[in-house]
């Protein structure tokens, strides 16, 4: 047989399923090594009408914990009819906990067996139009018989985790045994020797509860109930199971019922209650203490969530801070090693830029000065005949040139109308001086600007030349 996995020793929070009737408790925990079927029952006493205690509850379950070896364990609990009352009831569109809260008002008004004060649940199924009344799941328990089993709990050493109706345990078989079924609206029929139980699931939530009358009595009414499905599972006694099948079957409503494994475990009630006790399909019975209790423990989780959270947000943090160092270190040690290469690279750089920034002067300096060997040979083919020079000075663009000649004014005119020159001017007196051989000749000093381009710089020292002709020539 398959049992719970939270059964399992190895779970940190093991939990022992129990079902509690007014007659006999049966559990479920695969550390139950005396029996091959992991099923332990005992006899009870009937709950005493007055106190606090439930003795006969306190010795067996202190009788379980020597079976199971155990000194402080946890406790899923499901309540059998008639200890709590499950009913299907239509109430306004309200929230779980307001829906708890209105039933524990007046809970005889909603409750036949409500004696006294009562813990109530509630259970509503999906989404509620707002304004319209939709069919609420509700059970109701007596508050003094929940206390009772609490202090049996902690007498004998067990804290209960979880106390529910029957109805919502066998929900919650029915989702587990017939799956292919829960896709859908599932119907699940439990039942009894005194009664069967008609549960119906929807979207793994129990939406419906009705009791009818034991074996195929009821079978008409039960197939209408289930509609057009025309499929339900059927767990519980064996006589009134084959009863019922067999009655539901000339109706044309087609039965399942478990098969392998399951099969022993769905012949009692009870112990299906057991296997699955503690789960929130349905209602769950919590008192006022116990609320407390879960909303202190939710928050404490809630702030230890936050705590973790925040925690691995400043360790994220701290990771991406080392991280980026880490890069920047890298990108450090890089340039530090492409540094030298790159200082001989920029170092190269800059002497070929000194280069080209000489060489763009001289190439201005060579375009902007005059070519005097041109200018001294034009100057050389244009003065006439019987004159010679004696002396060239240059500076910049300038030109004075010193010579002898029978008549300078003839020499004066020559260079005036040649090309290239301009601004000729006599750049002292012409004089008349005699010669070694007894002729008198004119000296003439004459100066005149060079035509070219809008010099940049120029610097040209005196430039002394012979005379291109020896005098007597």
């Amino acid at each position: 047989m398959v049992t719970r996995a939270r059964g399992e020793p190895s779970s940190r929070k093991t939990q022992t399923g129990v079902a509690i009737s007014t007659s006999t408790i049966s559990a479920v925990d695969v550390r139950l090594r005396g029996a091959s079927d992991r099923v332990w029952r005992a006899p009870l006493d009937a709950p005493p009408s007055e106190g606090a205690s439930w003795p006969s509850l306190a010795s067996a379950l202190a009788h379980l914990s020597r079976e199971l070896g155990v000194t402080s364990g946890r406790l899923a609990v499901s309540l059998m009819p008639p200890l709590a009352e499950v009913r299907q009831l239509e109430l306004p569109p309200l929230r779980d906990e307001d829906l708890t809260k209105l039933l524990s008002r007046n809970p005889a008004r909603y409750f036949v067996g409500a004696r006294g004060a009562q813990i109530v649940g509630a259970s509503s199924p999906g989404r509620r139009a707002r304004g319209e009344t939709t069919p609420v799941i509700a059970a109701a328990a007596s508050a003094r018989m929940l206390a009772m089993i609490h202090l049996a709990a902690e007498q004998s050493g067990w804290s209960v985790d979880a106390i529910a109706p029957a109805e919502t345990a066998w929900a919650a078989a029915a989702i587990a045994l017939w799956p292919t079924l829960a896709k859908q609206n599932l119907s699940a029929l439990v039942a009894h020797d005194d009664r069967t139980d008609l549960l119906q699931v929807e979207k793994a939530r129990l939406v419906g509860v009705r009791r009818f009358r034991a074996g195929a009595a009821d079978a008409a009414m039960i197939a209408d109930a289930i509609g057009s499905s025309g499929r339900a599972g059927v767990v519980g006694a064996a006589q009134q199971r084959r009863e019922l099948a067999s009655a539901l079957g000339a109706l044309g409503v087609t039965t399942t019922s478990p098969t392998g494994e399951w099969s022993s475990a769905a012949e009692r009630s009870d112990v299906l209650a057991a296997h699955f006790a503690g789960s929130d399909v349905g209602p769950v019975l919590r008192s006022e203490d116990n609320v407390a209790s879960n909303r202190a423990r939710m928050r404490k989780a809630t702030m230890i969530t936050f705590a973790a959270t925040a925690a691995l947000l400043v360790a994220a943090a701290m990771i991406e801070l080392w991280g980026v160092h880490h890069q920047l270190d890298l990108v450090r040690q890089q340039r530090a090693q492409l540094r030298p290469a790159l200082a001989s690279t920029l170092i190269g750089r800059t002497t070929v830029e000194a280069t080209y920034r000489h060489l763009a002067a001289l190439s201005d300096i060579e375009r902007s000065t005059p070519q005097w060997a041109a200018v001294i040979t034009t100057l050389s083919q244009s003065i006439p005949a019987d004159a010679y020079l004696t002396a060239i000075r240059s500076r910049n663009d300038s030109l004075i040139v010193d010579g002898l000649a029978e008549h300078a004014a003839r020499v004066f005119d020559a260079l005036e109308k040649t090309p290239g020159f301009t601004d000729v001017k006599a750049a002292a007196a012409v004089r008349r001086e005699l010669q070694d051989d007894g002729t008198a000749l004119d000296h003439f000093t004459i100066a005149a600007r060079v035509v070219t381009n809008p010099p940049h710089r120029a610097t040209t020292s005196p430039v002394s030349t012979p005379a291109s002709r020896s005098p007597g020539q």
